[in-house]
């Protein structure tokens, strides 16, 4: 066989397009693609279309059967975190001692924050319970049959004997279907050895068994939950489950006017079966039926064949099969949640078939859709292009080499021209930004020397007393940084900053010099009045507390108001903790300007500051800011910090974190200053490693040790 050399390759490739009377170099690659495209995309749409419908019937299976799964494992987890909260708040000292106010108070703010949910708190009586606190709003004539019939509900009889249990009811007190869900309360003082050994609410099968225990003697009360059976779906999250694109086949349709009477039929539904009752739960029914619907009642409706797949799923048994309902045809499935309930999902085979077919169709009329863009774009623009894309390569590899003398011929409009301009515009900067950088240059000896000025604003001896311990440190990413801390004493007050300008390097260090000369002028002369005052002992605490408010929270907003209208066209700002502290009381006073909240070491455990006094200042002229305060016990301790910190960057590129430095602090609790502060840096430089430094770090722990 003789090889083909390239001239014969070309006069075979020039025969070709001459036969189909093809010449211009956009003609033959128009030509080419369809030739190389059309065939394949065809062939290959065919055997998509014949492959999709052998296997449509098997993947609507295992898809039901995923989205079941997700289902379950959602009521899993809802129930879960109810059993969690119902037996957290039967914890509470109110309920333990049944004190009907407190509780009450308690049920208002859980109406607050969780409105579809009804609370209840009965009397633990097997004679005559009574209601001592509810959510929402209840006659007399409903609380009187309320309490007459309680005695007959399953779940408050598994409840006297320390079974916590649920049951779909409906309510004297609503007039409507709920699941209530029960908590027996134990009286305070009383051993609960037994209760975490008692059968979980799904094995509560043998309602015999239960009513045979005796009734326990040390219960309060009795906890219940009602959740009204029409916002069952909201309250398990339902709602955003069928709305998730992994519950496509379930989504939208699911939610149905009147399951059992509505004439017109459901494309897909969910029902929660309860193995034990038979009762049937329609989380995506709107309507508000006036009884609970069991087993019984799918006999006579349009969902009749229905029955027997239900029954085998009460018996814990799955199903998937298909079955029909008048003239449809759905697929139904079923699985079990636990012993107690099981779900069962119906899917209209017409709405995933349908849903498939327009599937196909879609993905057909994008392939052809992308077949005759991409043909009308390479006829449109298929040129020999060659030359300029060597032309561009060759200019970059001299910008590449430090020549940014680069000349491109700009003729035309489009694309390639574009290009060619962009080229050259980067040239051109880059040429000007090498002349700039090379002619403003600082020098290694300008930035020590501005380190060493910068040095001086920190302070290196801070003030000392018996009534505190204080530690700070401070350390720049670069050469020179923008934050800073600052202290000031006056009188039996102590003046606390914590501050960071934005952004680091030389112009934050240098707005760092002015915003702190600014707070500390202000705070000297502003605690000139605390001083004299003091000395003349002619202040009282609660005086000289607000006098050293005062005098932070003029420092912030005066400094704020100077910088956010005479140096605002550069738009630097800081952010800014400041405090001012009686070391006789332990009385603080702050103000949180956009800074880090600091956090407290006391007596009680850990908390964090709320420091939400205002923004940032040097932004906003005119700014108001707000004073917070609190008071410290003997060893309490403050840490302040500026972003820095938390943001440290370890080999991984993860940040230190709040959290490490929140477990840091709780087994430091009781270190001082000093031992506090060299654990906290321990711990980030080793969390750093080698890495560079990501921000500019500032840290101050203060301890008050009392009068």
């Amino acid at each position: 066989m003789t090889k083909l050399q390239p001239k014969e390759r070309h006069r075979f490739l020039d025969s070709l397009f001459s036969r189909l009377h093809v010449s211009s170099i956009r003609d033959q690659l128009t030509v080419g693609i369809a030739v190389a495209l059309v065939p394949t995309l065809g062939i290959g749409f065919v055997l998509v279309h014949q492959l999709v419908l052998a296997r449509i019937y098997k993947a609507g299976q295992r898809r039901l059967q995923a989205e079941a799964e997700l289902i379950s494992y959602g009521l899993k987890e809802w129930g879960t975190g109810v059993s969690f909260s119902l037996n957290y708040l039967s914890q509470a000292p109110a309920l333990r001692q049944a004190r009907a106010e407190d509780i009450q108070a308690s049920f208002d703010r859980l109406n607050v924050s969780e409105p579809g949910r009804l609370w209840r708190f009965w009397t633990a009586s097997s004679l005559a319970p009574q209601l001592l606190a509810y959510t929402g709003t209840i006659s007399p004539p409903q609380k009187l049959a309320s309490e007459a019939n309680q005695l007959n509900r399953f779940y408050f009889q598994a409840a006297l004997r320390g079974y916590p249990t649920y049951q779909s009811v409906m309510s004297r007190t609503t007039d409507q279907g709920c699941l209530n869900i029960a908590q027996p309360v134990f009286k305070k003082g009383t051993l609960q050895k037994d209760i975490n050994v008692v059968a979980p609410v799904q094995d509560l099968i043998d309602q015999t068994a239960v009513m045979s225990v005796p009734v326990r003697n040390d219960l309060s009360g009795i906890l219940v939950m009602c959740i009204p059976l029409e916002k069952l779906a909201a309250d398990t999250g339902l709602y955003e489950l069928f709305t998730d694109q992994r519950l496509a086949l379930l989504s939208g349709e699911s939610q149905q006017n009147d399951f059992l009477n509505d004439p017109d039929g459901v494309e897909s539904a969910l029902i929660l079966v309860s193995n034990t009752t038979g009762q049937l739960l329609f989380p995506g029914d709107r309507s508000q039926p006036l009884s609970i619907p069991d087993i019984e009642d799918i006999k006579s409706s349009k969902y009749a064949s229905l029955y027997p797949v239900i029954a085998t799923a009460m018996r814990g048994k799955d199903v998937f099969q298909s079955i029909g309902i008048e003239d449809d045809r759905y697929l139904v499935l079923t699985s079990q949640v636990d012993s107690a309930w099981s779900i069962v999902l119906l899917l209209n085979e017409n709405r995933y078939l349908t849903a498939m077919r327009n599937l196909g169709i879609i993905l057909l009329s994008i392939g052809l859709t992308s077949i005759l863009l991409a043909f009308l774009i390479v006829r449109s623009r298929a040129c020999a292009i060659t030359s300029p894309i060597s032309l561009a390569g060759q200019a970059l590899h001299r910008i590449s080499d430090g020549d940014f003398d680069v000349e491109l011929p700009i003729t035309a409009n489009d694309e390639m021209g574009g290009l060619f301009r962009d080229i050259q515009s980067a040239a051109n900067r880059l040429k000007v930004f090498l002349a700039q950088a090379t002619s403003f240059a600082v020098t290694e000896t300008q930035l020590d020397t501005a380190k060493a000025i910068q040095a001086d604003f920190l302070l290196t001896d801070l003030p000392k007393s018996s009534h505190y311990q204080v530690e700070a440190f401070s350390r720049p990413a670069l050469t020179i940084g923008a934050d800073w801390y600052d202290m000031v004493q006056a009188g039996q007050h102590v003046f606390l900053v914590v501050a960071d300008v934005c952004d680091k390097g030389v112009p934050s260090a240098l707005y760092m010099s002015v915003f702190r000369s600014l707070i500390r002028s202000k705070l000297l002369d502003l605690s000139v009045r605390l001083n004299e005052g003091e000395s003349m002992h002619g202040v009282c605490h609660a005086q000289a507390d607000q006098i050293a408010s005062e005098c932070i929270r003029l420092a912030i907003e005066q400094t704020n108001s100077y910088m956010a209208s005479n140096q605002n066209s550069s738009m630097m700002f800081a952010t800014v903790f400041i405090s001012a502290i009686n070391t006789t009381t332990g009385y603080v006073s702050y103000i949180g300007a956009g800074h880090e909240p600091p956090l407290l070491i006391g007596s009680s455990g850990l908390s964090k500051l709320d420091a939400t006094g205002g923004p940032a200042i040097g932004l906003f002229d005119g700014a108001q800011y707000s004073l917070s305060s609190l008071q410290l016990q003997p060893r309490d301790s403050l840490v302040i910090y500026s972003d820095g910190l938390v943001d440290a960057r370890g080999p991984s590129n993860e940040g230190w974190g709040l959290e490490r430095l929140l477990k840091l602090l709780m087994k430091s609790a009781d270190f001082s200053p000093s031992d506090l502060m060299n654990s906290i840096l321990s711990d980030v430089d080793d969390f750093k490693g080698d890495e560079e430094q990501f921000d500019d770090l500032t840290v101050m722990v203060w301890k008050w040790n009392g009068p």
